[in-house]
Formats: structure tokens, C-alpha cells, sequence
């Protein structure tokens, strides 16, 4: 049952040429086509107008009083249907955008659902299979199976007795005038949209509901169908596919680790006929499209989850690229701030090329989530494109495109991990040997690789043999089915939030839309991103390899608790209205730390000046404690680690660091004394360190700090 305004539904009845299908066009051409073939005269639109949502009976008596009454009507309607079919079966059948989302609702809420079309049944059978929406279906009643044709209501009654309802129970879909007489005098609750011919006077006053097209219906549609919750882990995805294209530029560890699966889920309901997802990692590209997937894997509960429709292209190839813009509903740009500057230039020249495209023809505006990791990404991401629109175009049409576009601020929570090349060929080659062995030809024990190093060029170019063979050898049913690959380890959080600037969204199931990206962003940088980083440093210097095994240390496990208890309490100052959130996400982050055992440190390290700067993660939230006069030591020695990491793994000089930590103290919105104080603690801790180093745990270098500086 279904609440729609102030209609209690049950049923649900669908004409189905150019309500369901966009047929109607190619069925004047096909006629048009015939007509010509067997008389030497094209039908006329006026006289295909006037047949839409006529019977056969009907048209045909109408072709007699057109054309003359020996007209072969019958032939001529054969030899059409014999060139739609032909169409149909070469090019599949022209579904209205949005149907499948709207049927998967209306079924999903418990409707009994028919089909009531003037097509003959081996017609109406033959497109609906063909358009796979057969499925959703109880009935199905076709032009010859009743006595009197649409406008006569005698097709939407019979549909509704079929259903054992009341016609008044029923929505009514319908695009012609015929159709929708049709289902007004059958009391049906009349929905129309416009198709070919304009919803005159009479046919609007005849419609309970109007609609441009079938995604307005969806929209309002939504308004009364709930929004459903996050999806738990193991819960399969959607198994309709709507007729969207999304993207994911960037096929990296939030791209093909986390994104790919929240573009699964979508709504609930459907799910993306098609992902695109670019890199420029060969190895990665021609794996995932070998095996036509791959899968992400959640170590804490032992799960392997397959991401399938998913076409992973080259990033360096243009026409890719275009179409993958200009295709797409929806883009996630998951870069790295420093990838960026140099991506920008591709986004913007797909945007580009989208909007030449949208002067040519009708394209839905583009929403574009931006996963850039960092507080005001969106800024510094729109500054970016601006800049290289403007070297496409002019000023006037890239101030265009960005007000086109829908550009959403999000926040990933998720921890993921990509493997390393010398993984994946662990795995093809492993893979490989058991495809052979299936074959009775086995293959030579797996070796030891050395993880730290890439591939030597015969690896390379043996790994294109493993993926070309399996490839061409690849069948349904075949031993490869059963053998997925592993690309990615992700830990178990599912949202991710997202600024509430496209309606796209709104129905998104792992999405939590929010009015105030900042706020959420804000807690990110500090609580997770600052702590991330202070605990891999730490673990670094200590000689883990991986975040989880970190985590068994007590020293880091301390550590890491009294670092987020002060980054958790300079939030609470500056958000208290966001306790429930910080609360939620302190407990998360410390659940993923602790089975993060395939995150290694050095990646979560990388980089660690730029985590060092006056806006970032680490000392905004000193500066927020100074400012509060509240204890600030464990984020100071926290910060020391990190300048000695800089200076040890990335072999950088002592007095550059020193430079960047003065430029970066000068920075801080605090008085020049607790400038001069706070950076004489960070220098001296860190010189000391350096000359000492076996005072690596934080509680030496605070024991330091407290008796020479802090006193």
C-alpha cells in the first residue's frame, strides 16, 4: 500500500508504448518506412498523431477513411513491426529514463502492478523482456485481447479486475489522449506524462497528476516513499540497474575501496548501469577488466564484497575521459591534494566537453562529490578548475559551467588500503596456476616478491600474459568464476557525509546529507586525520609496518588515547552541539585502528610537513587548546615525532624543517609569546630527539618537554 497525496494505492497499471518506452518515434518511423515500401506513400504525422493510443481496430478503420478503404493496413502493420523488432533486437528497447527507479519503488511498496498496452501480446512480451522490467509484472493486457480499444476504458478495467482491485485503487500511467480518456473513464487515478503529442486542455483536466517526464514523477514519487537506512556491510546490492552512468575519478584506495561500493548501494532500489573508474595503473586497469570485477576485502569480519558493472579506463586517454564526463549523472573526484593541480586540467577540459554537448542536446546537470580529504576542499578545488576553465574558454562560459553543476563538500571516514602491485601479481600468478592446474597444466611454485620494490619489466609484461590468457579463456560456469580478486582492505565504516547541494543525493542510501560540510570536515581533519598521522609517525619510529600491528603496542595504544582525549576536547569547545557525532566517531576510529593490520604506516606518514601546517590537522588543534588554556602536550610531542620522521625517513635537513615549523607557528591565530613559546617546545624537543633517540616514546620527549620547557 502506498500513500500518494490523498490516495490510499494498491495497483499500479502502465500503458507501455511512450509511457514505459520510448517507442512512439520509432514506430512512426518504422510505419512511415512501411507504408512507403508497400503503397509508395509515406503515413502522415498527422495521421500517426491522431492514431496514438488507438487499437488496431481503430487505426485501421482510420487508415481506411485516410488513405482509401483497400488500403493493406494488416501488411503495412506487419512489415512495421518486423522493422521495430529489428531495431529493438539490435539496439535494445528505448526505456523512459528513470523507470526502473520508479517501478522498483512502486513494487517495493507493495503495489500489484499490470500492464495495460494497445500492443499485440507477442509485441508487448518481446519489449518488455527485452527492456528486462517483465519481471515487475503481475499482468499483463494487450490491444488483442479486448473488444474495444483504448479511449474505450474497457483495458484499464480489465487490468484492474486481473489484480483483484478496484480501478479507483489504481494509478494509471498514460501519455495520449486516448490512454489517458481511457483510464479517466475507467476512475483509475490518472497520471500523465507529455511524449510526442502536447497535453492539450482536455487531457491535463483528465489527469489527476501531469509531469514533463517520468524522473519529475520519481522526484515527487520520493516525497512519499521512506528513505531507507545505511545498508549493513554484508547486505547484497541492488539488483536492477537504472539507466545511469556514474564515475570515479581516481581508482585509488577511496575511489575503488569505498566510493565504488557507495555508488553500489545508490537508493536501494537500483544501482548504476555503469561505473567508470580511471587510473593510470595498467596492472590494476587490465585486472579489474579481465575479471570483470573485484572485491574489497573487510579483514574484521572475514568478508569479501565484489564490485561488479564497473569499467576501469585509462586516465591518460582523452576520449575515455570525455565520455566518462559527459556521460555521468554523478562524478566522485577522489585525488590527492598534491595529483590536483595536474588532474584539474582533465576535469576541466570533461566539463568542458560536456557543456558543448549540452548545446547539442538536453543533458541533466552534473554532480560532482569531491573527495580531497582536507577542510575547505571545495575552495581550493573550485580556485583549480577556474583557473583551468579559463584556459579552455572564456571567463563568461566557464562562469557557466561552474553555476551548471552541482559541487558537493563530502567527509570519508572509511580507512582503506590498496594493494601494492607485487601483491596483485602474487595473486594473478597464484590464480593463474590453479586456471592452469584446471587445465592439467601446472605451474611453478609461487615465489617470495619483495613488497618495497615495483615490478622488474619481465613481471610486467608476464602479469599481461597471466591477464591476457585468463581473459580470452574466461566462460560462464568456468573454475576463474569463483575467484575473485582482492584489490582493496577497507575497515567497517559505511557513511559518508555529503553537503546537501545536489537533490541527487537525498535518496542515496550510505549518503548522510548535511546543511554544514564544515563542522563534520573540521572533526575529520582533527580527530582522525591529525590523530592518524600522529600515531603513524610514532609507529614508524618505533619499526611497525601496519597501523593494526601498532595498535598492539601499549606504548601507541596510550599514546593514542591521550591524543585523541585532547583533540576531543578543544572539539567539544569549539562544537558542543556536535557531542553526539564526536562521540561516534572517536569510538570509530579507534574500532578501525585496531584491525587495520593491511594500512601501512608509511602511507598514513607520508608527507608530514604539509600535515604540519598552521591550518591542518595537527596544529589547529594545538592552537584551539592554547587558546582554551587548555593541556596541549601529548599534540606537541605528537608533532615533534612527525618533524623527526621528515627528517629521518624523508631524509630531509634540519634547519629546513626548523624553517617550515617557524613559518608555520607564525601562522597560528595566537599572541606573539605563545608563538615564541609554543615553537621554542617544538625545536627543542625536536633537537633533542634527534641526539637522543632512544627517546622515541612520547612520555621521554614529554618528561624532556616538561623539565625544560613547559616549567
Amino acid at each position: 500500500m502506498l500513500k500518494f497525496h490523498e490516495h490510499v494505492v494498491l495497483g499500479a497499471i502502465f500503458d507501455m508504448d511512450g509511457t514505459m518506452f520510448d517507442t512512439e518515434r520509432l514506430r512512426f518511423q518504422t510505419l512511415k518506412q512501411a507504408s512507403q515500401e508497400l503503397i509508395g506513400q509515406s503515413f502522415s504525422n498527422a495521421y500517426l498523431m491522431a492514431c496514438l493510443g488507438l487499437s488496431a481496430t481503430t487505426a485501421h478503420e482510420l487508415a481506411q477513411e485516410t488513405y482509401g478503404a483497400d488500403i493493406p493496413y494488416a501488411a503495412i502493420r506487419k512489415r512495421a513491426d518486423e522493422l521495430e523488432l529489428e531495431s529493438v533486437r539490435s539496439y535494445g528497447v528505448p526505456i523512459k529514463k528513470g523507470l526502473v527507479q520508479v517501478l522498483e519503488r512502486l513494487r517495493k511498496s507493495g503495489l500489484r502492478m499490470a500492464v495495460a498496452t494497445s500492443s499485440r501480446r507477442a509485441i508487448a512480451e518481446e519489449y518488455l523482456i527485452n527492456a528486462n522490467v517483465y519481471k515487475f509484472f503481475d499482468v499483463v493486457v494487450c490491444g488483442d485481447e479486448v473488444e474495444k480499444g483504448k479511449p474505450h476504458p474497457e483495458i484499464f478495467l480489465t487490468a484492474a479486475e486481473k489484480l483483484n482491485l478496484n480501478a479507483d485503487q489504481c494509478l494509471m500511467f498514460e501519455d495520449s489522449e486516448n490512454g489517458v480518456t481511457s483510464a479517466f473513464d475507467a476512475k483509475g487515478i490518472t497520471v500523465l506524462f507529455k511524449d510526442i503529442k502536447p497535453a492539450n486542455t482536455n487531457m491535463r483536466g483528465k489527469a489527476n497528476y501531469y509531469y514533463e517526464n517520468m524522473y519529475d514523477y520519481l522526484k515527487d514519487l520520493d516525497g512519499y516513499i521512506a528513505k531507507q537506512d545505511l545498508p549493513q556491510l554484508q547486505e547484497s546490492f541492488p539488483q536492477t540497474l537504472n539507466q545511469l552512468t556514474v564515475g570515479i575519478h581516481g581508482f585509488g584506495a577511496i575511489g575503488g575501496g569505498y566510493l565504488a561500493q557507495v555508488l553500489s548501494h545508490w537508493d536501494g532500489y537500483t544501482r548504476p548501469k555503469r561505473i567508470l573508474a580511471s587510473t593510470r595503473n595498467h596492472l590494476f586497469r587490465e585486472a579489474v577488466n579481465a575479471f570483470a570485477g573485484y572485491c574489497i576485502r573487510y579483514g574484521q569480519i572475514s568478508y569479501d564484497e565484489a564490485i561488479r558493472n564497473v569499467l576501469v579506463i585509462d586516465a591518460d586517454d582523452e576520449a575515455q575521459m570525455m565520455d566518462m564526463y559527459v556521460e555521468s549523472s554523478l562524478i566522485a573526484v577522489c585525488l590527492p591534494e598534491n595529483a590536483l593541480v595536474h588532474e584539474v586540467k582533465m576535469i576541466a577540459k570533461g566539463l568542458y566537453e560536456r557543456h558543448n554537448h549540452q548545446a547539442r542536446q538536453s543533458k541533466e546537470p552534473l554532480t560532482v562529490l569531491i573527495i580531497l580529504n582536507k577542510v575547505n576542499a571545495k575552495q581550493l578545488f573550485l580556485d583549480y578548475l577556474r583557473q583551468a576553465l579559463n584556459e579552455l574558454t572564456s571567463i563568461a562560459v566557464t562562469e557557466q559551467i561552474l553555476q551548471q553543476h552541482y559541487f558537493c563538500d563530502t567527509v570519508v571516514n572509511r580507512m582503506v588500503s590498496k594493494l601494492s602491485q607485487k601483491n596483485l601479481y602474487r595473486q594473478l600468478k597464484i590464480k593463474y596456476s590453479i586456471f592452469k592446474q584446471f587445465q592439467e597444466e601446472v605451474e611453478n611454485e609461487n615465489a617470495d616478491l619483495d613488497e618495497s620494490i615495483q615490478l622488474d619489466s619481465t613481471q610486467t609484461h608476464q602479469a599481461s600474459l597471466y591477464i591476457d590468457d585468463l581473459r580470452r579463456n574466461f566462460q560462464p560456469g568456468h573454475i576463474l568464476q569463483s575467484m575473485d580478486l582482492i584489490l582493496f582492505h577497507a575497515e567497517l565504516d559505511m557513511p559518508i557525509y555529503v553537503e546537501n547541494q545536489s537533490p541527487l543525493l537525498s535518496k542515496m542510501r550510505q549518503m548522510i546529507v548535511v546543511d554544514d560540510i564544515s563542522e563534520i570536515q573540521l572533526i575529520k581533519n582533527r580527530l582522525w586525520n591529525g590523530t592518524h598521522a600522529l600515531l603513524a609517525w610514532y609507529a614508524c619510529l618505533l619499526g611497525h609496518e601496519t597501523i593494526g600491528i601498532a595498535m598492539g603496542d601499549v606504548r601507541v595504544q596510550q599514546f593514542s588515547q591521550q591524543v585523541l582525549a585532547q583533540v576531543k576536547l578543544g572539539l567539544l569547545l569549539q562544537l558542543p552541539h556536535r557531542e553526539a557525532d564526536l562521540n561516534r566517531l572517536t569510538q570509530s576510529f579507534t574500532d578501525s585502528c585496531k584491525f587495520a593490520f593491511k594500512d601501512p604506516c608509511s602511507r598514513v606518514a607520508r608527507d608530514p610537513l604539509r600535515k604540519l601546517e598552521s591550518g591542518e590537522r595537527v596544529l589547529s588543534s594545538v592552537q584551539q587548546l592554547i587558546v582554551n588554556g587548555q593541556a596541549y602536550d601529548y599534540l606537541v610531542a605528537g608533532a615533534i615525532l612527525g618533524y623527526a620522521y621528515a627528517i629521518l625517513h624523508n631524509q630531509m635537513p634540519l634547519d629546513e624543517v626548523v624553517t617550515a615549523m617557524q613559518y608555520e607557528v607564525d601562522q597560528l591565530l595566537l599572541t606573539v609569546p605563545q608563538q615564541q613559546a609554543l615553537f621554542m617546545h617544538l625545536k627543542c624537543g625536536l633537537v633533542n630527539l634527534l641526539q637522543h633517540p632512544d627517546q622515541f616514546h612520547p612520555k621521554q620527549i614529554l618528561s624532556y618537554l616538561d623539565a625544560t620547557l613547559f616549567n
